[in-house]
């Protein structure tokens, strides 16, 4: 009879996960707008390769040279329905951890796994069913949460015949997702979920700066690693077709970004591929030519802040984006230097955001104790870095005391940048992005805000005085694949601020301060040597102000 009971049930809760997880909503979604899941969702490359190296340049960056590489080395990508196959060794893994940039679809593939449970198409005869966890609502209900409230949790109704399901633990698999944003242990003496997850299957998301710690709490247990890599390049071109639905359409916009070589690179990774879309379908719609504007990450960046805040038009709310603007840029920035993501409301209010923008930040309501706590996020890491770099741009005013934050002046932000490639250059691309001319017109006509008249002037000095003064003196060539990267995350700065004349003055002076150098030292005898350096410099330094301007 228990059988029977379970087994009906069981066909009840199928059909609430076809329901629930059958659609998704955009980032930018109105209300009523869903999007069919399978629609969207496109196949991601999974390699089952564990990665140890700890991770704190910017994740989507890194992602793109890793994933260029495995693709180099034709590694062996696996699909979601293999994840538990048996090793060489014919050991099947009971617990698979899949690890993966901020952005780079670990949510969606989550909800992937359990729509294709639902609807019988994939893991139908391993597993009875599979139950998905949150790691940010469980953070703060974990107090008075057992394994039957888990369970309860993604059930049609509290009638689920919890004690029958947990009977047969090895027939059932929990999702963790966001394992990186977890704030407590499994390790309770009052709960019975430890003990049940052990017994049963799971698979584990998350970013690649907690794996070190994942990785001590999973040292005795059956475990495989997997990571995803994003898109392969026909699944971006694929995207691009199921994004727009109209064949012209998807065709001219891949077709732009394919001769764009930077927006191409950022659609292997699905949240920035979605960006791109988005933006290029709004200027399709409205007649733009996209040549014009989408040419660079914080061109693109831009389009979808205005996007944003197209509905905002009164004086009183204008007024209102502004203060949440300055405020949200000091949070972005104070949460860099703290490489920090998650805040709380003091959080929040210490940066001036009473009442934070929805627009901007993911407000997130979750249980603790017989209240209630709320908890933000900008909608993507990026998004922080992108606010963090405007925030160094725009002049200041005090939205916290100086106390009170991590935040560190830009020339401190360009000292450790050069340093070595680290979590921080993503933000100094950007602000060579936002002090591009125009857009600093059109960030001050949409946003009426206005620019620090010095930013533009300490840029130009520190890169003639440290990065690419180096790139012409012939007695310390390039050498080596972490000098070439290093290099070219700078030229990738200079491409962003799409100005001829602002790189062709600081090639000039670099050659120019060079020369001189040089001229101290030679003798008479080796002029002519001399002025041959000064020629073969001064064509290196036209040959690469051709290249970053896109010439």
């Amino acid at each position: 009879m228990l059988l029977v009971t379970n087994s009906a049930y069981r066909v009840k809760y199928k059909e609430h996960i076809k329901n629930k997880y059958s659609t998704i909503k955009d980032m930018n979604a109105r209300l009523g707008e869903n999007v069919k899941l399978n629609n969207r969702y496109t196949k991601l490359i999974i390699v089952n390769e564990h990665r140890h190296k700890k991770q704190k340049e910017h994740e989507i960056m890194a992602l793109g040279r890793r994933h260029a590489e495995i693709m180099v080395e034709r590694a062996s990508p696996i699909t979601i329905a293999n994840l538990f196959d048996s090793d060489k060794d014919g050991q099947s893994p009971q617990i698979v951890v899949l690890q993966g940039a901020a952005g780079i679809g670990k949510t969606l593939t989550a909800r992937k796994i359990m729509l294709d449970w639902a609807n019988e198409g994939l893991y139908q005869n391993r597993f009875d069913y599979v139950f998905y966890i949150n790691c940010r609502e469980i953070n703060l209900v974990h107090e008075q949460g057992s394994v039957e409230d888990l369970i309860l949790k993604n059930c049609p109704d509290q009638n689920a015949p919890t004690k029958e399901i947990l009977m047969n633990p090895e027939k059932l698999l929990f999702i963790i997702d966001g394992f990186d944003e977890l704030r407590f242990s499994f390790n309770q003496p009052t709960s019975n979920l430890k003990e049940v997850l052990h017994k049963s299957y799971l698979i584990i998301t998350t970013r690649p700066t907690a794996m070190e710690k994942l990785g001590q709490c999973l040292k005795d247990e059956r475990c495989a690693y997997a990571e995803i890599l994003g898109f392969s390049e026909n699944e971006r071109k694929e995207y691009f077709y199921k994004f727009f639905g109209n064949e012209e359409q998807a065709r001219r916009a891949f077709n732009f970004v394919k001769d764009n070589e930077m927006l191409f690179t950022m659609c292997f990774v699905p949240i920035a591929c979605w960006i791109i879309c988005t933006v290029l379908k709004q200027q399709m719609e409205a007649g733009e030519d996209l040549a014009q504007t989408s040419d660079t990450i914080t061109g693109i960046y831009m389009l979808y802040l205005f996007s944003l805040l197209e509905g905002h038009s009164s004086n009183s709310e204008k007024q209102q984006v502004q203060d949440n603007l300055k405020g949200l840029c000091s949070l972005a920035a104070d949460g860099l230097w703290r490489q920090k993501i998650l805040f709380e409301e003091e959080d929040v209010k210490k940066h001036g955001l009473d009442k934070p923008d929805s627009l901007f930040l993911n407000e997130n309501m979750f249980q603790k104790g017989i209240g209630c706590e709320r908890v933000y996020s900008f909608i993507h890491l990026s998004f922080q870095e992108f606010f963090a770099a405007l925030f160094y741009v725009l002049e200041k005013e005090e939205t916290a005391k100086k106390s009170e934050t991590a935040i560190q002046p830009v020339e401190k932000l360009f000292e450790k940048c050069g340093k070595s490639r680290n979590y921080l250059m993503l933000t100094v691309q950007f602000l060579f992005g936002l002090l591009n001319k125009k857009r600093m017109e059109e960030m001050e006509k949409n946003l009426s805000c206005k620019f620090s008249p010095q930013i533009k002037n300490n840029l130009l000095m520190w890169v003639k005085e440290k990065p690419f003064l180096s790139l012409f003196n012939y007695d310390k060539l390039l050498s080596g694949k972490e000098e070439i990267i290093f290099y070219l995350d700078y030229f990738y700065c200079l491409y962003e601020i799409q100005e001829t004349k602002f790189v062709q003055n600081l090639f000039r002076d670099g050659v120019s301060v060079l020369e001189a150098a040089r001229e101290e030292k030679v003798t008479v005898g080796k002029q002519k040597g001399g002025h041959e350096v000064r020629q073969n410099g001064s064509r290196r330094a036209n040959v690469v102000v051709g290249y970053v301007c896109g010439r």
